[in-house]
């Protein structure tokens, strides 16, 4: 089962730096990986317009699609 949210990206009014707002029902799902303080990679596929987030802890791969 894949968890899904919609939700927003908020900017910082001084600085650069952006959050993404991730919903309590989310976060409360037993499915949900990442506690609080996790450190975790975010990689950026700018042309498909999507974020993958990782623990730091799990190895790295490349995604290819077919």
């Amino acid at each position: 089962m894949v968890l899904e949210e919609e939700t927003k990206i908020l900017q910082s009014r001084n600085a650069h730096t952006q959050y993404i707002v991730i919903p309590a029902a989310m976060v409360r799902d037993s499915q949900y990986p990442f506690k609080a303080d996790e450190r975790v990679r975010i990689t950026v596929d700018p042309y498909r317009k999507i974020m993958i987030i990782k623990s730091v802890d799990e190895p790295t791969a490349e995604v290819v699609e077919k």
